[in-house]
């Protein structure tokens, strides 16, 4: 502890000490929200320091323990000087200033350590989403003071359970038309060296599914070890990550993956991140509510949490896909069947696909079959048109007992959303009504519409977000479901492909795929603020259906 200093105030004052506890002086102080996330357990107390500002003003810190927050204030006699910080929004001390550029720190080739000054650097939020840094130089009267606060709330923020200590960084180098790399060394990187006690390992993917295998086969102590896993690269890239993991949970706790009936799946122990260097980025926007870089790095240096559902894709009784975003059929898929053609235009190749796919104007004759949530009201009997004819369930020359609706139809879209799913093309969310982590899944049923009304769709798609256009439309045929199952007819020569978290996945001809819900299944490394609250159907005048049936 360090010794006493005389003051201009007169008197013997000791700048550090631990006092009993007992409230802070300030009303600003009964505001702040507990944070439990960065609670330490058996701390308590105030940590309080007399100190001054680079400019000579003198002020007091106060670490309020029971709180988990730091109280600066101007020592003018004015309760109006006053900023408190939660110990969640401190991403470290530091003995040297670091450069900033526009809230983005950059690491310093050969640190300057400064005498007295000790520099705060806290993340804040810029505007309604970007994260950045900031930093509060502060300068003690003794250096010794100085280390043993630098010392004390090192050892600190290392002892806060929530944040990451171990973690692999898998960068895509193809990604983001080759600068996932530039990306992660420019914005990502310096956030992650500078949080106390955390280990990181980067590599570079060499071909498709490297990451998926190298966690299934990663050593025991190894992956026992980690407590997190980020890409850098598109949605494709993350799905990897999520399928390696939690093949190797099941695995590990001998649950039977394949069998589309397990009703509960083990929890990863890791925590997952995107940073996203793709073409469309949904999730990290939709968790995020932006694609920023530096605002998926913080949230993973500081640990902020949130849990996300997750839906298994069986056929027969095997597993053959996870997704964490958005399966789309009809349509959809073959934009994205075509655009693979046109990988070297960028993410303009998802225009011109959408054109040349318009122009050929494909329609798709299934059976889809789904049970519903029970936060679901409306009952599809009573909004579904009868059954393209003929129907094998309804002759009960086919189906599955273990749905409760279905509809043989004639789709221009069959589209099925595990989170709100936020995209360059659908800014305002392609779901109506799930959220993140609310145990839903989203099923809307397109059935064949004209070319012209499909454009219109898209539009409004893309215009309103798919909870405005429910809104302007309660007709549209979407049911908030917990399993559905899809089965092409026979008789088609083509069957058509699924976008699953914007990779193809092939339909089999004969064959139908079962999609399951799993709800909060994984943790991912973001605040629970693009949480889409539910629309509540039984405030929505009805209205005549926009769509025109073909």
């Amino acid at each position: 502890m360090p010794n006493s200093k005389k003051t201009k105030h007169g008197g013997n004052q000791q700048h550090v000490t631990i006092v009993p506890v007992e409230p802070v002086k300030g009303d600003n102080m009964d505001t702040v929200a507990y944070s439990s996330r960065s609670r330490i357990n058996g701390e308590s107390g105030h940590l309080i320091a007399d100190v001054q500002s680079p400019h000579a003003k003198e002020h007091r810190i106060i670490f309020d323990r029971d709180h988990n927050v730091f109280e600066f204030r101007l020592l003018d006699g004015s309760s109006k000087h006053l900023i408190v910080y939660r110990l969640d929004e401190l991403l470290c001390t530091t003995c040297f200033p670091l450069k900033i550029k526009s809230g983005i720190p950059v690491i310093p080739t050969k640190p300057v350590t400064s005498d007295k000054t000790l520099y705060f650097n806290f993340v804040y939020k810029k505007d309604k989403k970007q994260w950045r840094l900031k930093q509060i130089p502060v300068v003690f009267y003794t250096t010794s003071e100085r280390d043993y606060w630098h010392s004390l709330i090192d050892t600190t923020l290392r002892r806060v359970k929530n944040r990451p200590k171990n973690i692999i960084i898998f960068i895509n180098p193809y990604g983001g038309k080759g600068k996932a790399q530039k990306i992660f060394k420019d914005n990502v990187e310096a956030f992650f060296w500078l949080t106390p006690g955390l280990r990181y390992k980067v590599m570079l993917t060499e071909r498709a599914n490297h990451a998926r295998d190298f966690i299934v086969e990663m050593p025991s102590e190894q992956w026992s070890a980690l407590d997190g896993l980020v890409s850098v690269g598109g949605d494709g890239l993350f799905n990897e990550l999520l399928s390696g993991a939690l093949l190797r949970t099941q695995n590990d706790a001998g649950r039977n993956i394949d069998d589309p009936n397990t009703s509960h799946l083990v929890t990863p122990h890791i925590r997952f991140g995107i940073i996203g260097a793709g073409s469309a980025n949904s999730i990290v926007s939709t968790v995020h509510e932006t694609n920023d870089h530096a605002t998926s790095a913080v949230h993973i240096a500081i640990g902020s949490e949130c849990n996300v559902d997750v839906c298994t894709v069986h056929q027969h009784q095997k597993l053959i896909r996870i997704s964490a975003n958005a399966i789309s059929y009809g349509w959809l898929g073959d934009v994205l069947r075509d655009s693979e053609e046109y990988r070297c235009l960028g993410p303009v190749r998802y225009q011109w696909s959408a054109l040349r796919t318009t122009i050929r104007h494909p329609i798709y004759r299934g059976i889809v079959q789904f049970s519903l949530s029970h936060k679901e009201n409306v009952n599809p009997k009573d909004q579904l048109p009868p059954c393209f004819e003929p129907c094998p369930v309804c002759n009960k020359s086919q189906g599955d007992d273990k749905y409760d609706y279905h509809w043989h139809a004639e789709f221009t879209h069959v589209i099925c959303c595990v989170i709100p799913t936020v995209t360059p093309f659908t800014p305002h969310g392609l779901a109506p009504f799930t959220g993140i982590g609310d145990g839903t899944l989203d099923l809307a049923l397109v059935p064949r519409i004209s070319r012209f009304h499909n454009m219109q769709f898209m539009r409004k798609v893309a215009m309103y977000g798919g909870k405005q256009l429910y809104e302007l439309d309660p007709s549209l045929n979407c049911y908030r479901v917990t399993k559905w199952s899809y089965q092409p007819d026979p008789d088609q020569n083509d069957p058509g492909v699924w976008n699953l978290d914007g990779e193809i996945l092939e339909q089999p001809k004969d064959e139908p795929l079962h999609f399951k819900l799993h709800p909060q299944l994984i943790s991912f490394f973001g605040r629970d603020a693009a949480m889409v609250k539910p629309t509540k159907r039984s405030f929505i005048k009805k209205r005549k259906s926009s769509i025109v049936y073909q």
